[in-house]
């Protein structure tokens, strides 16, 4: 079942208050229902924030799930950010996961920051059923390119995405698969048109609130599962998946 829970209200409500305040980030509310985000007017971190989050609106919650949780929603609660690499293992810690975050890949692209995340999902009467932390970690090369790398427990009540990949591959063993969705950021006042509306109902197509104007923009995930932990890779770039793959291959193989 895809995870369109009712709404993912508050969902960026709990993010450190220091962090918003670096971010200058007033607006932080996620619907998953319409698969609509009103984003945080931000600059490139409290955004990388945001499509994490929105990563949340694509999950899809497993049959176990359907038959032993009421999960309603989804909310993205509090996250704490750490700037230095050498607090990488504090936020490792703090998620509970054996993981090994690199410093640098291959490629250039370095690390910037760490973020410790956490999802909530709730019943109807706005109970909480199920929590899990997550791991954001934000990469940059010399060329100013950005990618997030996303770490959580595999969990049996949460499965990957029902968007359809544009490539599966096997990376040294492992199972990973590129996914190409599409976003419309609009105005919160904006009314979509019919043709607007069935585009957003196909799959990896999904409608954004909250733009200054009509924008449009594509996210690229690879994601893949090894030792009972999911990876995913953030692209607001839309490198060469080949990119992104030989990333994955760095990870899996350290």
């Amino acid at each position: 079942m895809h995870m369109k829970a009712t709404d993912l209200n508050r969902a960026l409500n709990y993010v450190d208050d220091a962090y918003l305040m670096e971010a200058d980030t007033p607006y932080k509310v996620i619907e998953t229902e319409s698969k609509e985000i009103k984003p945080m007017k931000t600059q490139k971190r409290a955004f990388r924030i945001l499509l994490a989050a929105a990563l949340i609106g694509v999950l899809s919650i497993t049959a176990y799930a359907a038959e032993m949780l009421p999960i309603h929603k989804l909310e993205s609660g509090k996250t704490k950010h750490y700037e230095s690499y050498s607090d990488v293992d504090r936020a490792i810690a703090q998620v509970g996961l054996e993981v090994s975050v690199p410093e640098e890949f291959e490629n250039g692209f370095r690390f910037q920051g760490v973020d410790v995340g956490q999802t909530i999902g709730k019943d109807a009467r706005d109970e909480k059923v199920l929590t899990y932390r997550q791991l954001s970690v934000s990469y940059e090369n010399p060329q100013g390119q950005e990618l997030t790398l996303l770490i959580r427990a595999d969990m049996k009540e949460v499965s990957e995405t029902e968007s359809i990949p544009s490539i599966s591959r096997t990376v040294d063993t492992i199972a990973a698969r590129y996914y190409l969705d599409h976003y419309k950021f609009v105005p919160g006042d904006y009314k979509l048109s019919e043709a607007e509306e069935e585009w957003a109902k196909q799959p990896n197509n999904h409608v954004t609130y909250g733009s200054d104007t009509v924008q449009e923009r594509d996210v690229a995930f690879l994601c893949w599962t090894e030792d009972g932990i999911c990876y995913s890779l953030l692209d607001q770039n839309i490198l060469n998946p080949d990119t992104l793959f030989a990333m994955a291959g760095d990870l899996i193989q350290q």
